[in-house]
């Protein structure tokens, strides 16, 4: 019996109108810029209008500006989990059985996508080298590592940030990827997040203070 609710030319319509989005929602250093949600309420009208008109592509149900914006949010959502995915999952860690198992499912969809362009490609995790291998001072990393755990401490997301970057332009740390700064702070949140704020997010005012706790707490650097 011939599908009825997937054709080739919409499929490949829906990965177009998706990459433009991606591409349109890239900063300048090729981060993924995630704007907020869409409302709960719009987001259930988008979903149930795609339901009920399967055969209509993303670019046809998204012609109004409401519904324009929550498909380019779950669309940009959709991608920034499945990076947050990537970047926590260790294929080690995952049973040979479930491994197997998932490549089995993955190569069954390929073979019923003939306009697949996406690589499916398991990919062990990279490990990011430790925190303290971006310590400038490596006489001090204990008690710099004290130092930012006890400044963070509650904080999260932009705020937890904020004392990463004072730190940077202290000279007490070297520019620190994400993923190093993930594993040693959880609360700094999402990569794009992350970069954004990293490359300039912070007032001057906003700083300072941080400053002057990092020079009161660690006197030894600044002498």
């Amino acid at each position: 019996m011939e599908n009825v609710l997937f054709d080739e030319q919409t499929i490949n319509a829906n990965i177009q109108y998706a990459l433009s989005v991606i591409a349109e929602n890239v900063d300048k250093d090729g981060n993924l810029i995630v704007p907020e949600p869409a409302s709960m309420d719009e987001t259930t009208k988008l979903l149930a209008k795609m339901v009920r008109n399967p055969q209509k592509s993303f670019a046809d149900i998204a012609k109004s500006p409401k519904a324009a914006m929550a498909m380019n949010s779950i669309i940009i959502q959709g991608v920034e989990l499945f990076k947050n995915m990537q970047e926590q999952i260790n294929i080690d860690d995952m049973p040979s059985e479930f491994v197997s198992e998932m490549k089995k499912i993955i190569g069954d969809l390929d073979d019923d996508m003939p306009c697949s362009t996406i690589n499916t490609k398991i990919k062990p995790h990279k490990a990011e080298p430790e925190f303290s291998t971006y310590i400038i001072d490596q006489s001090c990393t204990n008690e710099i590592t004290m130092v930012m755990h006890d400044a963070i401490a509650d904080r999260r997301g932009k705020d937890a940030i904020l004392i990463i970057v004072c730190a940077m332009e202290l000279g007490i740390i070297t520019r620190l990827p994400y993923l190093a700064a993930k594993k040693e702070f959880s609360s700094v949140g999402g990569r794009s997040n992350y970069n954004k704020y990293l490359s300039d997010g912070f007032l001057d005012s906003e700083k300072e203070p941080i400053k002057q706790l990092f020079k009161k707490r660690l006197p030894q650097l600044f002498s």
